[in-house]
């Protein structure tokens, strides 16, 4: 086993070494939302892309956490997870790909790996969402539903009636690139480095997407102001996913962080 994160002991790290290997469903609202609040939740030198389409997304998983399928499979306490995203779509110098500001998950080992490696803003929280009949799926007809809570705190909640198979009429980037950006506090200089990282899932399969009416309610204060209308929603997709890092695009150096 190759230990990258701390605690560094075969018994207690947290996460293995990529490519990481995991699939699932996800539940996904996309929402009209104000412009301007968009814009100042994108980071220079990013860019927003299209029309101002937010991705509430809540999904429920099972991951390796790079320690390979047989662990994932005989640890579901550790592999079992949810995760809630919201995201943009943004661009770089003619690239396209989702910038996610606010995540939430119930794992330790995805917050640590996200804040550490990647530079998602993972949280914890407290994720639910609808899931199929294991023999009949789901129907049209069908009300789905995720939400999202932080402590005692709501953030959001998605719902869709399902109506028919096929993903929703709503222009967005593929699902599988990826920006990120870290922040390094270093104690001794007081100062922060921003890493600013593309990254790319290979390997993508979906399964069949059923759609249809969305709704939206958002309850957290940093939400509040993208002032969300629910435009279309799809859920039921089934992936297995190689999440791998592409490489590093842009690097520089923020001002001193301010004593305390």
């Amino acid at each position: 086993m190759t230990l990258i994160s701390a605690p560094l002991h075969p018994d207690a790290t947290l996460y293995g070494a990529f490519p990481w290997r995991f699939f699932g469903r996800s539940m996904t609202v996309l929402a009209e939302c104000d412009p301007v609040a968009v814009a100042a939740l994108v980071p220079p030198p990013l860019k927003p892309w299209g029309a101002p389409v937010v991705r509430f997304s809540v999904h429920d998983l099972t991951c390796d956490l790079g320690f390979g399928r047989a662990w994932a499979l005989a640890n579901p306490h550790r592999s079992r997870l949810r995760e809630a995203v919201v995201g943009i779509a943004v661009e770089h110098q003619g690239v396209i790909g989702h910038w996610d500001p606010f995540l939430w998950t119930d794992s330790d080992a995805e917050c640590a790996v996200g804040r550490e490696m990647y530079g998602w803003p993972q949280r914890m929280g407290t994720l639910a969402v609808t899931l199929p009949d294991p023999f009949g799926g789901f129907a049209p007809g069908d009300i789905v539903s995720g939400r999202v809570a932080r402590f005692t705190d709501a953030v959001f909640r998605i719902g869709i009636r399902l109506d028919h198979a096929g993903e929703p009429e709503v222009p967005q980037p593929p699902f599988t690139g990826f920006y990120t950006e870290r922040a390094l506090p270093d104690p001794a200089s007081r100062r922060v480095v921003r890493d600013l990282f593309f990254s790319e899932m290979a390997g993508l399969r979906h399964g069949e997407a059923m759609t249809g009416p969305a709704e939206i309610e958002v309850f957290a204060p940093e939400l509040l102001p993208l002032a969300p209308r629910a435009v279309g929603g799809a859920g039921d997709w089934f992936a297995d996913q190689l999440a791998q890092v592409r490489g590093q695009f842009h690097r520089q150096c923020l001002a001193a962080v301010e004593d305390r």
